[in-house]
Formats: structure tokens, sequence, C-alpha cells
């Protein structure tokens, strides 16, 4: 089973060092994904010997989880790809040890959830402001849906090449939406679901949403419900 982490980065040079040394040793490989023409960290990926890709689109978040999704299962051969950002890896990739009983099981799509050991992700930082809309949101949304997941909006995914394999990118959101698609979209084709613990660091810079305004945690929100209206309708995203 050959597990590799992508680091999507945007201008991340400043961290990226930290991002990397982040990753646990169960891990196969990893490679970077930047999405800016950013020189910086392709300086700091020669000196250190990192895999380092460029988006070729750099269309926002969904096209750079997108570009490496294809380098991972296309050109690595991952049997699962972790998802690990570039802003101080601020979704703890650690989880993915909580996660090995359920790849060794074949499970298709993993997501992370802060819920899960609420009070440590509380010492971390987590604002009250971003988590009270977001359990009760995610609540509604686990029971609406019926898909198994107590914190549908948090960066910790691991997918199979099963999920990959049926995932039509190119129809996909090149943005945020993305994150909320591919949880519809494992339920859409009946994939083994699974959640584990992740810690999410708030005190060190990051790249939350901002919470209103112009590709806002609360625009984005509006986009998620549109979506549930219509996959409720559909049956499909």
């Amino acid at each position: 089973m050959k597990l590799v982490a992508f680091i999507l980065s945007k201008n991340s040079h400043e961290s990226i060092e930290y991002t990397v040394n982040k990753i646990p040793e169960i891990i196969n490989d990893f490679f970077i994904s930047e999405d800016t023409g950013d020189k910086n960290i392709l300086e700091i990926a020669k000196k250190k010997n990192y895999k380092l890709i460029y988006n070729y689109k750099q269309n926002g978040y969904g096209s750079n989880v997108k570009n490496s999704l294809r380098y991972a299962f296309n050109e690595l051969n991952a049997d699962y790809a972790i998802e690990v950002h570039g802003d101080h890896a601020q979704f703890d990739p650690s989880a993915t040890y909580d996660a090995l009983d359920y790849l060794k099981d074949n499970y298709d799509f993993i997501s992370g959830s802060r819920f899960l050991n609420f009070k440590k992700n509380m010492k971390y930082g987590y604002p009250l402001e971003r988590m009270i809309p977001n359990f009760f949101i995610s609540n509604f949304e686990r029971l609406i849906l019926k898909i198994p997941l107590s914190d549908f909006h948090q960066g910790f995914k691991i997918y199979s090449k099963k999920f990959y394999n049926k995932m039509d990118l190119d129809s996909m959101s090149d943005g945020f939406l993305f994150n909320f698609q591919t949880i519809l979209l494992a339920k859409q084709y009946n994939l083994k679901i699974a959640e584990v613990p992740v810690f999410a660091n708030y005190s060190l810079p990051h790249t939350s949403h901002k919470l209103f305004g112009r590709n806002s945690a609360f625009s984005y929100q509006l986009k998620t419900f549109k979506l549930i209206y219509k996959f409720l309708k559909n049956g499909k995203i």
C-alpha cells in the first residue's frame, strides 16, 4: 500500500519546511503543488530535494487539489493520496496514523474531524465564532445527507485510487466548493467513508477563510446549501 502526501501551497515558501517536517514517517512519498508562479519555493525544493510541481491552471484550491490528485495517482502510482496544507500543516497529517486500519480495510475516503477530540482542538485556538456555526451546520448536513461525518468543512482528507478513478475532475469546482463536492461524490457512488480525529492549529499563521465578504466562509456555505439542494433533488452533484 503506497501512501503519498500532497502539500497544497500558495506562496507558502516561508512555512514549507515546517510543513514537510509534519509529514508522518508512515507516508511513503510526498510532493508540493504550488498554485502560483513563486520561485522562492523552487529554490527551497532544489536545496532540500523536495518534489515540486506547479498547478498549470493556478485557479484556486480545487484546481490545486485536482493537479495534485492527477500527479499522485497517475505519476507516482499512489494507492492513497493524503491532503496536507502548506500553511504549517494546519490540519495535522498525523491523523494518518488513526486512518491506517481503515486504509487496510479498503476504505475509499477518510475525512478528519475537529470534534472527535474537541477539547484539544480548543486548546489549539479553534475560534468559537468558527466552531459554533460549523458544529450546527455539520450536524444538519450529517442528518439530512445521511453521511457519517461530524465535521464537513475541514482540511484533512485521504483519497483512494478507486475514488479518484470515479471523479470527473474537469466538471468539479476549481474553488473551495471542491471540498464539499468530494463528500457528496463519495456518497453518490456509495463508497466506504470513515472519519478520524484531526488537530487544527489556529495559533500559527494559516489560510482559513475570512468569515464574511467575497470568497468568505459565509459565501462558501451558501454555495454548499445550493449543492445540497441539487444533490437531494437529483441524487448526484
